[in-house]
């Protein structure tokens, strides 16, 4: 997966996607390669203070609450 994601398709296809996108990671993966890429391409970046790899297990609640943002932005019809 993690080699799909630096070098394969898998960021494109996601970037493709034909609706609102978002990224989400912990500040200790904020090194990511393509997050400056994705962002330029449309995508909300979602970064997660004291949290690694994992923010639904880190930090549920900031999580769960960047979702919410992001469908109130976005609603579907």
């Amino acid at each position: 997966m993690v080699q799909l994601s630096d070098h394969g398709e898998l960021i494109d296809k996601f970037i493709a996607l034909p609706f609102s996108r978002m990224f989400m990671y912990g500040e200790l993966n904020a090194s990511l390669s393509y997050l400056a890429y994705i962002q330029s391409q449309g995508v909300q970046l979602a970064e997660f203070r004291s949290c690694g790899h994992f923010p639904m297990y880190s930090n549920p609640t900031a999580m769960w609450e960047r979702i919410a943002y992001l469908h109130r932005l976005c609603p579907t019809d």
